[in-house]
């Protein structure tokens, strides 16, 4: 495919772009007590050298003032003495020529006051469903105060020698409350009408222009559409877009959502690009100043067909970058197909943010440490055998070839891929399926003698004879000690995904884990009566925090039944008896489906009793302990790095 959009030079403001995509503003969680880390530096200048890199940057958010700083590993923009060690990292992302903008972060009434030590602030002293806490009501001299210090960190990223400054009108964050309705219930000039709800903005924008001069460019994060019933839909913030204009902002960056809206926004079950309609209503609004559109906008394909039909001007791309700093190199290189696409599973990403923990990646374990995990050739070269084709077991295999290993994957089944092909299966879960097939298109770049149909025996092994033998069997589904649990009425979720199993109209999941509700789901969009059972206090207790409400969400929109606090004591050729909350309750079903969880494959332990010496032997995955496929790539990742 051909990218003469996505790599087409672009300029507005006074700021040279060497391609339209930008790199959009992520709480990395690299900071301490708002100075970045060596480690921040190196995450971004991994990007920015890519050639090409980002044609702009946006770091944040840099928090404005302490008491709307969000978290502690937020940067701050709020005392001079953070601007030394900001232009050594302007600094160095300069030599790569690439722009880089600050964000302008204020939380209000999403900051933690038990974090900060301060009491959150707002429009208004209405409760955040987000903290739990009832901000402060600004007084109109505070207004002006929190105005100044906008102002004064404007100033601050300029003198630190970034190039622009984003205001983030966004995401519920405090410009948002003093816009919206919902948050905004002020009795003075700052409410009213739409008008009068922009004043905090309008006036935000002015402290900010006037601390700076008006040549440093400014940036505004915008909701293109609240998705809060009763707040801004795409209607209103087309209005607030306009008004931005006439404030003489440069550059409208389309978001979308509260941290509070219960449309998901980034989740992969979000389809691709599913939200371009808001940049192309808000490109409608404005007359001059460029556009960019942003979320699930995951592989530069779709980047150049949104370019190409003109729906925005500009298109952001964060969490790609995060799976593949060298996405648009390869794009630009006509090897697309080596992208490491984000497949939006938010396991190392916004699950991490919700943890106050630095980010990393599923896919990508370098993120967060990319000056120690440089892929450097092996010291010697070995034979090293891998058993077990899953993801742990292809991560090893590539990298250990890649550092010039001579590398043989053994695959049991008749296809790599493992848990992970099963992932991809059930609704809205398909983007899996690009992690299975960047890890099958490494193995095979990288010259892994790959052996499907093949399980590692001892008699392989001797053959083989290898220097290092990786296993990576991954794991069984458990049989738990159910009294009729045998029964011809039951069956295993595994089996039920992959289509080898088929079940009546009657269905009772056993087990409300990640398998067992997806399992659930899919039963359900096939038209089956699906009913959870899960013996602890709440479903989904192992799906990440970012993506468990959605899953649950589309579960019960299917029409899944979830019970929790269940105990289930028997199977019958009629259902399940179970004790729901100290009472017996029997659940009919024609078919039962347990999906009890896993336990490591050991298959291979009695080979590994009689195999010499001399072979270095390292399990990783979930043979070692079952987990998530963060946890399986990434241990793969660093065995492989060390061999």
């Amino acid at each position: 495919m051909q990218f003469e959009h996505v790599f087409e030079p672009f300029e507005f403001s006074g700021i040279e772009m060497p391609n339209h995509i930008v790199m959009p503003a992520m709480h990395i969680g690299m900071a301490s007590e708002g100075f970045i880390s060596e480690g921040f530096t190196d995450f971004y200048e991994e990007r920015a050298k890519a050639g090409p890199g980002p044609g702009l940057m946006i770091v944040g958010g840099c928090y404005v003032e302490r008491r709307g700083m969000g978290v502690p590993n937020f940067v701050a923009l709020d005392d001079d003495r953070y601007i030394p060690s900001l232009k050594v990292f302007t600094d160095r992302i300069h030599r790569h020529d690439t722009p880089v903008a600050a964000q302008l972060y204020h939380g209000g009434r999403y900051s933690f006051a038990s974090l900060t030590g301060e009491p959150s602030i707002s429009a208004s002293a209405v409760t955040s469903k987000f903290t739990g806490e009832t901000p402060h009501a600004l007084t109109e001299e505070e207004i002006l105060e929190v105005q100044r210090h906008y102002g004064e960190a404007a100033r601050r990223a300029r003198d630190a020698g970034f190039d622009a400054g984003e205001l983030i009108c966004a995401a519920g964050y405090l410009v948002n409350q003093f816009l919206s309705p919902l948050t905004n219930k002020r009795e003075d000039r700052y409410n009213g009408d739409i008008g009068d709800r922009m004043t905090f903005m309008r006036e935000t924008i002015a402290a900010i222009k006037k601390a700076t001069g008006p040549e440093f460019p400014l940036i505004c994060r915008l909701s293109g559409s609240d998705f809060m019933e009763g707040s801004h839909t795409l209607k209103e913030s087309m209005i607030v877009a306009a008004e931005m204009e006439r404030c003489g902002v440069d550059m409208i960056n389309v978001t979308g959502g509260w941290h509070e809206t219960k449309v998901p926004q980034i989740p992969m079950e979000v389809p691709r690009g599913a939200f371009v309609y808001l940049a192309e209503g808000i490109k409608s609004a404005v007359e001059k100043i460029p556009v960019a559109s942003s979320n699930r906008i995951n592989t530069p394909e779709l980047a150049e067909e949104i370019l190409a039909l003109g729906r925005a001007d500009l298109v952001c791309m964060a969490r790609p970058f995060i799976a593949d700093p060298n996405i648009l190199r390869k794009a630009y290189e006509g090897r697309p197909a080596d992208i490491r696409t984000c497949i939006a599973c938010n396991q190392g990403c916004f699950d991490h943010v919700f943890q106050i923990k630095p980010i990393t990646c599923t896919l990508n374990p370098r993120v967060n440490r990319e000056r120690e995990t440089e892929l450097v050739p092996a010291g010697t070269p070995r034979k090293v055998l891998v058993a077990g084709g899953g993801p742990a077991g292809m991560e090893a295999a590539w990298v250990a070839a890649h550092r010039g290993h001579e590398v043989t994957l053994c695959e049991e089944d008749g296809q790599l891929g493992g848990q992970g092909v099963l992932a991809a299966i059930p609704p809205g879960r398909g983007e899996w399926a690009e992690m299975v097939r960047y890890l099958r298109r490494q193995v095979e770049r990288k010259g892994v003698d790959v052996r499907l149909n093949t399980p590692v025996t001892r008699g392989l092994i001797k053959d083989l004879h290898p220097d290092v033998l990786v296993v990576a069997t991954g794991a069984r589904q458990i049989e738990p000690p159910i009294e009729g649990a045998g029964g011809d009425n039951v069956v295993y979720a595994w089996d039920v995904l992959t289509g080898d199993e088929v079940t009546g109209d009657r269905v009772v999941v056993v087990g409300g884990g990640a398998v067992g509700v997806e399992t659930a789901t899919l039963l359900a969009e096939q038209g089956r009566d699906v009913t959870v059972l899960e013996m602890l206090d709440r479903l989904g207790r192992d799906i990440g925090y970012s993506s468990r409400w959605v899953i649950l969400k589309d579960a019960a929109r299917l029409g899944v039944k979830m019970v929790d606090s269940c105990c289930v004591e028997r199977i019958t050729p009629d259902g399940v008896v179970a004790d729901v909350r100290a009472k017996p309750e029997t659940f009919e079903a024609d078919t039962v489906v347990i999906a009890a969880g896993s336990r490591p494959d050991d298959s291979l332990e009695a080979a590994l009793t009689e195999i010499p010496e001399s072979i270095e032997v390292h399990k990783i995955g979930d043979c070692e302990k079952p987990r998530k496929a963060l946890d399986a790539i990434h241990e793969a990742f660093n065995l492989a790095l060390t061999l």
